[in-house]
């Protein structure tokens, strides 16, 4: 059933890109886009007692609050959905949702879309007071070319008729959005743990010595080491090469940032790469620059299982004048040429004519993976 409503999503989200373009107008936009939604969803947009369009709820004659839709259980408004044409959503439309979301008790989700961005709110602040920030927004373009989180599409599978239930969607909010703090707060600290992250790996494993600030210094690169080993190890629990420690390699130096959660070990590719040329000799970054691709691959496909079983397929080789991963083929299967600068640092040439010149390696997240992905659908 998860996959049915996955697959049903997406074929709604290429309807809609496609629609979107003859949605001038906000009325076009609730009839194009919005009312197949709901329908995706299972609510029956002819049912006056499930949506209600043009709902409102006034203090008094003065203030009045109204939505574009509100969608109803037992009789009762639960969602709040507010509406703009395609293009046109910005934070200044949040007013009118949370005017209506507010002062109405028994609203606990609200929406604002355009018909193509989809942005969730709840209560997780103040009970019947809108938070300010959405805990799920989803683009129905990045769907339509199935691109996806696990938590977008968990929050929406908890959207259905049958499915949505008010009391939770609040706790189910804060789990999102304490995940993402958390999330954001590992990634900074594993790329540069910080003195309390230190201490605290320190105090688990039982380090001897008093914490000065010397000894907190020298241990940081090695926390740091041990942290990209330990995820190294996961991932390859998941593959099944959990033995294989010679696939867990901790550099004594990274001349790269380190990475997200690590990738597959990589295996003999189908056509095996090419001799690296006489007198070639692969730097520190070239090297860094491999592992993070692997690596940081592991993070942008999560979720996508296929794909990330053919992380294995992918080698580095080195010529004399540039540095290049592949996947399973050296030319058909090449994702990009690779130099070393110095300001910036990094220069990326990918297959297709994106260049990208960086001093930060997460700027060829959106690159890489759409270079990655046509490889392998290019050559299985």
């Amino acid at each position: 059933m998860a996959d049915d409503f996955r697959a049903q999503l997406i074929a709604h989200a290429q309807a809609a890109r496609d629609r979107a373009g003859r949605a001038q107008t906000e009325a076009a936009t609730n009839q194009y886009l919005i009312l197949p939604f709901l329908q995706l969803l299972g609510y029956d947009p002819l049912d006056p007692d499930e949506i209600v369009p043009e709902a409102h709820a006034s203090f008094s004659d003065k203030f009045k609050n109204r939505v574009d839709f509100a969608v109803c259980k037992d009789g009762v408004p639960v969602i709040a959905i507010e509406s703009k044409k395609v293009g046109a959503l910005s934070e200044a439309n949040r007013g009118e949702l949370k005017g209506y979301f507010n002062a109405v008790p028994t609203v606990k989700l609200g929406i604002l879309t355009d018909g193509l961005i989809y942005q969730l709110f709840t209560d997780t602040g103040l009970e019947n007071m809108m938070d300010d920030e959405p805990f799920v927004a989803v683009d129905l373009a990045d769907v339509a070319e199935e691109r996806i989180t696990d938590d977008a599409l968990d929050a929406l599978r908890r959207l259905r008729k049958g499915t949505f239930d008010p009391a939770d969607v609040g706790a189910d909010a804060r789990r999102k959005l304490y995940t993402a703090s958390y999330v954001e707060a590992l990634d900074r600290n594993f790329r540069q743990p910080n003195e309390t992250l230190v201490r605290a790996l320190m105090d688990l494993a039982s380090i001897e010595g008093r914490r000065t600030a010397k000894l907190i210094e020298e241990h940081a690169p090695i926390v740091a080491d041990a942290i990209q080993a330990f995820f190294d190890r996961k991932i390859l629990e998941r593959v099944g090469f959990a033995n294989r420690q010679d696939l867990v390699r901790v550099p004594a130096t990274q001349a790269a940032p380190a990475p997200n959660p690590a990738a597959p070990p990589a295996e003999v590719p189908t056509e095996a790469p090419a001799t690296q040329e006489s007198g070639v000799i692969t730097t520190d970054t070239e090297r860094a620059i491999f592992e993070h691709v692997r690596t940081r691959l592991a993070f942008l496909l999560a979720g996508d299982e296929e794909a990330y079983s053919r992380l294995q397929h992918l080698y580095p080789v080195d010529y004399k004048t540039v540095f290049s991963v592949c996947y399973k083929q050296d030319r058909k299967g090449r994702l990009f040429n690779f130099w070393e600068g110095s300001n910036p640092r990094y220069r990326f040439d990918f297959v297709g004519g994106e260049q990208v010149q960086t001093d930060d390696l997460r700027d060829i997240d959106e690159p890489l993976r759409s270079a990655f992905l046509a490889r392998v659908a290019d050559l299985g």
